[in-house]
């Protein structure tokens, strides 16, 4: 790394840290933002804006720094003072893919969006995200928040994902939290895989489903 580009990185941790603290964030690091266990909502805005502009507010390419960072913005969300907060578009967000983004961010947006969870008014985005087959199994935690997504067209996106296998076990397992009716047929070949969380949810919802 050049030392222009040191010092770039400098400047935006210490912009980043900056702001995080006057909206009352407690970390020293970049670092240790995302392994907080509590954040307020004023702090979670802080980060959830600095996620969603870390483009333009560190240029370039998508350096060692700058995933980084974004991986510790990501995880910071993860918080139940998320819910009523941006969180949500700017882990969507995440998803665009203008955006250099390793899959590795990706997959943890998707874990924190369905661990807070997104709620139901954010299901056409994340429907679209969880269809999206270009994403293979960085989506996987977005199909699996389906499940929880209480919408009633929730059940006919995951069934559609059970033919791709990057993320069937994450559809079946929403489906079973859906109690999803009229898929036993779809369901079916699951009954005699390899893995045991297929055959369980797909006994599950087979279950349901005769019931």
């Amino acid at each position: 790394m050049g030392c222009q580009a040191e010092k770039r990185e400098r400047d935006v941790a210490t912009r980043l840290l900056d702001e995080y603290r006057q909206a009352g964030g407690y970390a020293d690091t970049i670092p240790e933002i995302g392994r907080r266990l509590h954040d307020s909502p004023a702090v979670i805005v802080v980060i959830a804006q600095w996620l969603t502009e870390l483009e333009d507010r560190w240029p370039g390419p998508e350096t060692e720094g700058r995933r980084l960072t974004r991986l510790s913005l990501t995880n910071a969300l993860n918080r139940t003072a998320s819910r009523e907060t941006t969180a949500i578009p700017a882990l969507i967000s995440q998803f665009d893919y203008s955006k250099a983004i390793s899959p590795q961010v990706r997959w943890a947006a998707g874990n924190v969006i369905f661990r807070i969870p997104a709620g139901r008014k954010y299901f056409e985005e994340l429907a679209a995200i969880a269809a999206d087959r270009r994403f293979g199994t960085d989506r996987q935690m977005v199909v699996g928040w389906l499940g929880k997504s209480q919408h009633p067209d929730a059940a006919a996106v995951a069934a559609d994902q059970l033919d791709d296998e990057t993320v069937q076990g994450h559809a079946l397992d929403a489906l079973s939290k859906m109690r999803a009716q009229g898929i036993s047929e779809l369901v079916e070949p699951f009954l005699t895989s390899k893995f045991p969380w297929y055959r369980r949810n797909a006994a599950r919802i087979i279950h349901y489903d005769q019931g």
